[in-house]
Order: C-alpha cells, then sequence, then structure tokens
C-alpha cells in the first residue's frame, strides 16, 4: 500500500515539473561561447513580461527553423506552440519600451510592449531579431535556469 501511494506522489510530482520546465539540446554556434552545440539546458516555462534583460531566452522559431535549440522531453503545454516549428536559444537584449542600437526589420528602435529583442552571443553566426524582428510574446517559452550536460 505504502509502495502505491509513493508512486502517485512520484508520478504527480514529475507530472508538475513537466508542466514547468523543459529540458533542451542547444544546435548550431550563435550562442557560442555561452552555450556549446549539444549542450542540454533547463528551461523554466515563463510568460515574457517575466523576461528580464540579460537572460538567456527559448522560444518558438519565426516563420522557418533556425538553428538554436530542439525540445527534448516534456512537451509544451496544449496550444502553446508547435514542437515541429522547433525552437531557439538567444539573449534577451532589450524588452517592451527599451530601445534597441540595431535595425529591426519591419520595425522601430523601441520595442513594443510584450516583444523581446533577442541576440546570439556570437552576433556574426545568429539568426536573431536583426533577421526576424521582435519576438512576440505568445512565442516565448522561457528562460534558461542552468545547464544539465556539457556536449
Amino acid at each position: 500500500m505504502i509502495f502505491i501511494v509513493v508512486a502517485a506522489l512520484v508520478a504527480v510530482l514529475f507530472w508538475a515539473l513537466r508542466k514547468r520546465y523543459l529540458v533542451v539540446t542547444v544546435r548550431g554556434y550563435s550562442m557560442r561561447p555561452s552555450y556549446l552545440p549539444g549542450e542540454k539546458v533547463l528551461v523554466r516555462r515563463t510568460a515574457a513580461a517575466k523576461v528580464r534583460r540579460g537572460q538567456t531566452v527559448v522560444f518558438e522559431a519565426p516563420g522557418r527553423m533556425g538553428e538554436g535549440a530542439v525540445a527534448e522531453a516534456a512537451p509544451p503545454p496544449p496550444g502553446s506552440f508547435a514542437v515541429d516549428v522547433g525552437l531557439l536559444i538567444k539573449r534577451a537584449v532589450a524588452t517592451g519600451g527599451d530601445r534597441v542600437d540595431f535595425p529591426v526589420p519591419g520595425a522601430g528602435p523601441v520595442v513594443p510592449e510584450g516583444h523581446l529583442a533577442v541576440r546570439g552571443d556570437n552576433v556574426d553566426e545568429s539568426f536573431d531579431s536583426r533577421d526576424f524582428g521582435y519576438v512576440p510574446p505568445e512565442r516565448v517559452v522561457g528562460v534558461v535556469v542552468r545547464r544539465l550536460g556539457a556536449p
């Protein structure tokens, strides 16, 4: 009987963690030297409004698959985005109301409220806000909270 109760508690805990966290694997070189291809990171799901400048953010790739990250476990909540679209991992360089010092296609220099401006740490090899514009809030998955393993 105790085994069943413990197993049930473990299952509930695992389910709760899956809703809150996501493990992703970094792909590509756009975040080098901070993150290397093949490195696994733990992402805490969060709303765009809670992302702060300087945090590493994971979000749904805009329009086409870019290099960045691949979801490995714990599928996203229903309706938030399609896993097969792909994810990107970048640094949030500006949040709503901030000005950016680089051209953003189809937008002015001030980030709209709720949106993010993102760039890769390796700016020469990054597909980021300079290419696709600001990240809308509905595409934000979460922020990186820690590394889980080296490539």
